[in-house]
This record gives structure tokens, C-alpha cells and sequence, in this order.
């Protein structure tokens, strides 16, 4: 099952009216056509060992639950379908199914702030879930190794020991707020105010390097 198959299944499926039973055996040949495809990717892998896979199930069954309810907030003007369902999987469902997994309810949350901005920027300019992933993935790389040293050297005031690299990976790998602050012994408040502030700061240098660029 190719792009172009989902496509016009998840555009049948919106024709059928509400209720009926058409409409839900589209949206049946749908979901079994999304799940055998192999078009869906795999956030944040390499994450969360020996969890993933839980968390990754649990997040497939949302985003399925989501499509069969809301199919007709689909709009194929915006990009493909395979690109918004990777989407919603990525930057929702995935991030949802962590705490139901881990059990940290309103705790754990990888930090989309700049990616906000990333995912219109991807339907603006025609991107597609493999170029949005790759950027986040880059942008990663670029804060982990910090060729300008510009990352540590934002830190916290009265913690020089806290620099915005350190925070970022720790919030990015799926570590709460919570479990930062005790480790550090700083208040929540604190960290996540300065970590805002921060990414604020350096999103435009990270979409001038990576927001439109097509990055292999």
C-alpha cells in the first residue's frame, strides 16, 4: 500500500456520511491499510529502552481511535494524508502515550516548542514527515555537539552549571521536569522559565540552518 493508495482510502472515507455503515468500512479498510504499510514512522527511536514498544502501541491505538473520529479534519490542501497521520503520531499520540506508560501523569513531555513552529513551516513549504523528523534530529545533533560552544554557555543565573545543552537533552530524552529539578536541586519554575526563554532565543538560528532546508 503506497502513499497515493492511503490517500484516496482516507478521502473515500470522508465522502461517506456520518453513522453509516459505508463509512465505517472505510474507515476499517483504512486503518488496516495504515497498520500494514509501514509508512508510519517511529519517533523518537532509540529512546525509552525496553518501554518503547509499549509506549509506541499505545500510541497506535490513539492516533487509530483519532482518524475513525476525526477523519473530516483531514484536509488534503494542507499536505498528504501520510504526512499529517505521522504527524499527529509524532507530536501527539506518541508524547501522549508516555505517562500512560511510565505512570508520571502531567510530568513527562518532550518539548515541541520550536517544533511548533517546524510543522507549519513543513506544510508552508511542502515538506514532507521524513524531512520534519530528519530536522528534529538534526537540530538535536547540533545542540549535543554545540560546534560553538553557544549552548553551554547559555546557563542559569546563580547556576553556571546549568546550561541550556544539558537541559535540552534531558528534555528531549523524556526525563520530567520533576526528576530534573530534584537531581539539580532547582525549583521547576526555574528551569522550565529559562529553558523557554532560551529556546526562544536560539529558534531562529535553528530555522535559519534547518527549518526549510531539505536535509538528508
Amino acid at each position: 500500500m503506497n502513499e497515493q493508495q492511503l490517500q484516496e482510502l482516507a478521502l473515500q472515507a470522508q465522502k461517506q456520511p456520518l453513522g453509516t455503515t459505508g463509512r465505517r468500512i472505510a474507515l476499517s479498510k483504512l486503518i488496516d491499510a495504515i497498520y500494514r504499510s509501514q509508512k508510519l514512522i517511529h519517533p523518537y527511536k532509540g529512546q525509552f529502552q525496553g518501554i518503547y514498544e509499549y509506549i509506541y502501541q499505545e500510541a497506535l491505538q490513539d492516533l487509530f481511535l483519532y482518524i475513525c473520529t476525526n477523519i473530516d479534519k483531514y484536509n488534503p490542501e494542507r499536505g498528504k494524508f501520510i504526512t499529517w497521520i505521522n504527524m499527529l503520531l509524532s507530536r501527539r499520540f506518541f508524547t501522549e502515550a508516555i505517562p500512560k506508560i511510565i505512570g508520571q501523569t502531567n510530568e513527562i513531555n518532550i518539548d515541541n516548542s520550536f517544533l511548533d513552529n517546524q510543522e507549519n513551516l513543513m506544510f508552508e513549504n511542502g515538506e514532507n514527515e521524513d524531512n520534519y523528523v530528519s530536522i528534529f534530529h538534526n537540530i538535536r545533533k547540533y545542540i549535543e555537539t554545540d560546534p560553538q560552544g553557544i549552548f553551554k554557555e547559555a546557563y542559569i543565573k546563580k547556576y553556571p552549571q546549568v546550561n541550556f545543552q544539558f537541559i535540552a537533552i534531558k528534555r528531549w530524552s523524556g526525563i520530567s521536569w520533576k526528576d530534573i529539578s530534584d537531581e539539580l536541586n532547582i525549583p521547576i519554575p526555574t528551569l522550565s522559565n529559562f529553558y523557554q526563554r532560551t529556546l526562544e532565543k536560539f529558534s531562529g538560528k535553528f530555522r535559519d540552518l534547518f527549518g526549510c532546508q531539505d536535509i538528508s
